[in-house]
């Protein structure tokens, strides 16, 4: 039975990458505009969630949380040629503390699962430029990318193998990805959807 488990986080981490990789082609074809503040917190954090969900004993969602560190990092690269915001604001400062108290706390108290809690948290805060962005202006993000993702997240769920115990941890990640990648893509496909309902 683990073995299918395992299969399903590979295609969830298979199919999270290629929505990065849709993600960067947009890019390049200077249709979307990456946040930079957004996509180099990700990378951080991401690092920092895959490391301590790791120590924790993830294993079924490695894999999509290892496409939630390559994929940020490259739109991050590009994101200094193709994105917008200054890169410093008072947001992005809070992001980084954030995450380095979380890094802190696990050194601290040796505990991954504050680090592993605390990222989570950082990178939601991270996301809200992007979450704006796709509020205001939702010409300027993939919606095709967002909707594989969120995809992606489903299928993460459903690799999960133990639910609502603080034993395993792999759920509040995969419940978390869910949320925030259904939140974007819904606001990135609200009017394609409600204009075709009228």
């Amino acid at each position: 039975m683990d073995f299918i488990f395992e299969h399903i986080g590979f295609i969830a981490g298979a199919l999270s990458f290629f929505a990065y990789l849709v993600y960067i082609f947009s890019i390049l074809k200077k249709e979307t505009r990456p946040s930079r503040s957004t996509w180099w917190i990700l990378t951080f954090v991401g690092t920092i969630i895959i490391w301590s969900s790791y120590i924790l004993g993830a294993r079924e969602n490695l894999w999509i949380q290892g496409s939630y560190v390559l994929g940020p990092l490259i739109i991050a690269i590009l994101s200094l040629k193709y994105g917008e915001g200054s890169g410093f604001s008072k947001l992005d400062k809070i992001c980084f503390a954030g995450a380095l108290v979380s890094c802190l706390g696990w050194i601290i108290f040796n505990s991954p699962l504050i680090a592993f809690l605390g990222s989570i948290i950082v990178d939601f805060i991270g996301l809200l430029p992007t979450i704006k962005k796709s509020f205001y202006k939702p010409e300027e993000e993939d919606p095709n990318a967002w909707l594989i993702e969120t995809t992606a997240s489903i299928l993460s769920m459903l690799a999960v193998t133990v639910w609502f115990t603080l034993d395993q941890k792999d759920w509040i990640y995969a419940l978390y990805l869910f949320l925030v990648n259904f939140s974007i893509t819904f606001l990135l496909w609200r009017k394609r959807i409600f204009n075709q309902s009228t």
